[in-house]
C-alpha cells in the first residue's frame, strides 16, 4: 500500500468515526460542536481522491457544504474569525485557518468537478472576506508573524494582490527569531515548531525568501535530538502550552518533513520523515498534500538509516539568560528564556535532558519510567527554586550550572519620597530604598552523564545553614520503594532520609540516593508542589559537597 492510500484509509476511519457520533447524539448543542468548519478539509479529499471509498460520493456533499455554512457562519463584520475561548475576532487565528482553507480549495479546484462550484464560491467569499482582516491585523506571539506571512502567501497565490506580499515582509523584515541550532522564541517542540515549519515553507516557495527555508530546516534538523525512547517528542522546556505533555509528531511535521527531504535529500530529514510515517497522527493536511503535490512529498530512494539513539548534544552554548538573582525583588522573568542552553543525552532506553532558565532543571527518561522533574529548593529569602542562567561544559561528560544570589533588606525612604502618600506602602517608590545586610548565596550543580544515568554534584559552601531541597518528581503512573522513605503530613509527598529510592514503572527502574534528611521542612517556602506527580524529596544544610546517584535499569524478573 502507498503512503498516500495508507493516509486516505486513516482519514476515512476517521470521518466514519465522526459521523457515528454525530448520527447517535440528538442534543442539539453536541452535534453543533461535531459539525464545524472543520468538514471542509475533512471530507474535501475524501470526495476529490480517485482511490477513495467516497469519491464522488453524493451524500458526502452536504456535509461539505454545511462546513462551509460553519466557515462562513464563523467570520464576523472584519474578516477575522475567533479562538472562541481565547482569541476574539483574531487575525492570527484567521490566518491558521486561511492556510487550510486554500490547501483544501486547491483539491477542490483542481477536481474540476462541476458539482463543487457552490463550495468553492463559499470558500472564496471567506477568502474574499478575510482580506482586511489578515492586511492590518496583528499578533499576540512571537509565533503568529509567521503563521500571518504563511497566511498572506496562500492569498498571495489565490488573488494576486501584491498588498499581500508588501504586508507579509512588513513582519519578515523584523527578522526570524531562531537561534543559531535552531530554536524558536517559544520552545515548542511538540506544537509551534510544526505550526511554523508548514506556514514557513509556503513563504519560502511563494515569496521565494530562502531565509524561511533556512529557518525551517534548521529547527527540523535540531529536531534530531527532541525525542524520547518511545518517540515523543520533548516538551519539558516548552514555553508554551505543550510543557510537560505527551505528543509525538503531527501532520504538519509529517508533511514538512517530506517536503524538505524531497528537497534537501537530507539523510537526517529523510530519517525523521520515515520516523514521521511511523509515529505521526496524520490526517487530511497530509493527504490533500499528497494530491497536489506527490512528486515533493516522496522521499528519495534508497537505504534510509534510522535517527541515532546514542549522543550527548549542549544546545546554546556560551549564552546566559535572566533568572531571579536579586531575590527580595522579586523580579518578573519568563519562565523559560529565548535561547536558554540545554543538554540532550540519549544512550539507547535512557534518555536526559539538563535544563537551564527555568526551575525544572533535569528530566529523566529510561524505557516507560519518567522522572518528569527535578527541582533545587532553597531556604533563601522566599526564592523557592532556584533557576540557573547557563550550562557550562567542563568535562568530556560533565556539565555545569552556577548561580551567586543576592538577598538584602532595605532601608528608610526620605520624607521628599513619600510625601503625600499617607503611609501608603504599595504607593512608594520601594526600588528606591538603600540595601542594607547584602548577603550572597553561590550554588552550582555538576551533572555527570553516564550511559546508565547519571551524577548529581551540589556546591554550596560559602554560607553555613541554608536549607537546601532536592525535589524529583515522578510520572504518578508508576510507584516509588525504598527502605529509607519517610511520609509527611502532605498527600503525594515523601522525604528520603537514608538509602535509596527506585522507582518502577513496567520493569523499567530509575534508583535515586542516597538519601539524607538534615532539615524538618516538606516544601521550601513559596514553592507550590505539583499535586499530579509522586514526590520524593532530600533535605540537605550548607556547606554541601555532596553527591547524589540517578541510575537506570530494568527490573529482575
Amino acid at each position: 500500500m502507498s503512503e498516500a492510500l495508507r493516509i486516505l484509509r486513516m482519514v476515512e476511519e476517521h470521518w466514519e468515526q465522526l459521523l457515528n457520533k454525530i448520527e447517535q447524539t440528538d442534543n442539539e448543542w453536541e452535534r453543533e460542536a461535531l459539525v464545524t468548519r472543520g468538514l471542509i478539509n475533512l471530507l474535501s479529499p475524501l470526495y476529490c481522491h480517485s482511490e477513495s471509498n467516497y469519491y464522488r460520493d453524493a451524500a458526502l456533499l452536504p456535509w461539505i457544504e454545511q462546513g462551509v455554512e460553519c466557515l462562513l457562519n464563523d467570520q464576523l463584520d472584519s474578516g477575522c474569525i475567533s479562538l472562541v475561548n481565547c482569541n476574539i475576532d483574531s487575525p492570527p487565528d484567521t490566518a491558521f485557518q486561511v492556510h487550510g482553507t486554500a490547501v483544501a480549495l486547491h483539491v477542490l479546484e483542481r477536481s474540476g468537478f462541476p458539482e463543487l462550484s457552490n463550495v468553492i464560491g463559499g470558500i472564496k467569499l471567506f477568502l474574499e472576506r478575510a482580506k482586511p482582516c489578515l492586511l492590518t491585523g496583528g499578533i499576540h506571539t512571537p509565533n503568529h508573524r509567521w503563521v500571518m506571512c504563511g497566511a498572506l502567501a496562500n492569498m498571495y497565490e489565490i488573488f494576486g494582490d501584491e498588498a499581500f506580499k508588501q504586508r507579509a515582509f512588513q513582519f519578515l523584515d523584523e527578522g526570524l527569531d531562531i537561534t543559531d541550532y535552531g530554536e524558536w522564541t517559544e520552545r515548542s517542540n511538540a506544537v509551534y515548531n510544526s505550526a511554523l515549519a508548514i506556514h514557513l515553507i509556503d513563504v519560502a516557495d511563494v515569496f521565494e525568501h530562502m531565509p524561511s527555508y533556512e529557518a525551517v530546516r534548521r529547527n527540523l534538523l535540531m529536531m534530531q535530538y527532541m525525542f524520547h525512547p518511545d518517540n515523543h517528542i520533548v516538551t519539558e522546556y516548552s514555553g508554551r502550552q505543550d510543557l510537560g505533555q505527551r505528543a509525538t509528531m503531527n501532520d504538519w511535521y509529517y508533511t514538512s518533513l517530506h517536503l524538505m527531504a524531497s528537497k534537501d535529500r537530507n539523510p537526517v530529514l529523510i530519517a525523521m520523515a520515515a520516523l514521521a510515517e511511523e509515529t505521526a497522527q496524520v490526517g487530511s493536511n497530509a493527504l490533500m498534500y499528497w494530491m497536489l503535490y506527490p512528486e515533493k512529498m516522496t522521499l528519495p530512494e534508497g537505504q534510509i538509516e534510522p535517527m541515532s539513539e546514542n549522543y550527548t548534544v549542549l544546545l546554546g552554548e556560551g549564552h546566559r539568560v535572566r533568572v531571579p538573582v536579586d531575590v527580595p525583588y522579586g523580579n518578573q522573568i519568563r519562565r523559560h528564556p529565548y535561547g536558554a542552553p540545554l543538554v540532550r543525552h540519549r544512550r539507547g532506553k535512557l534518555s536526559v535532558t539538563v535544563m537551564s532558565g527555568q526551575p525544572e532543571l533535569l528530566y529523566i527518561q529510561f524505557g516507560n519510567s519518567r522522572m518528569v522533574g527535578y527541582k533545587l529548593g532553597l531556604g533563601w529569602f522566599g526564592i523557592a527554586n532556584v533557576s540557573f542562567p547557563s550550562i557550562e561544559q567542563v568535562g568530556d561528560s560533565r556539565y555545569r550550572m552556577d548561580i551567586e544570589l543576592e538577598g538584602c533588606y532595605f532601608d528608610y525612604l526620605p520624607p521628599e519620597k513619600v510625601q503625600g502618600l499617607n503611609g501608603s506602602f504599595v504607593d512608594m517608590p520601594n526600588l528606591e530604598r538603600t540595601k542594607t545586610h547584602v548577603s550572597k548565596l553561590q550554588a552550582a550543580v555538576e551533572f555527570e552523564l553516564l550511559d546508565n544515568g547519571l551524577n548529581i554534584m551540589l556546591i554550596s559552601d560559602n554560607v553555613p545553614g541554608i536549607y537546601f531541597q532536592h525535589v524529583f518528581q515522578f510520572d504518578p503512573m508508576g510507584k516509588i520503594d525504598g527502605d529509607g522513605i519517610r511520609p509527611t503530613d502532605i498527600p503525594g509527598i515523601q522525604q528520603l532520609a537514608k538509602g535509596y529510592a527506585v522507582y518502577e514503572y513496567e520493569g523499567d527502574c530509575i534508583e535515586i540516593g542516597p538519601g539524607e534528611k538534615k532539615h524538618r521542612d516538606v516544601v521550601m517556602r513559596n514553592e507550590k508542589p505539583n499535586p499530579d506527580v509522586i514526590r520524593l524529596t532530600i533535605n540537605s544544610v550548607t556547606p554541601l559537597r555532596q553527591t547524589l546517584s540517578i541510575r537506570c535499569y530494568e527490573a529482575r524478573q
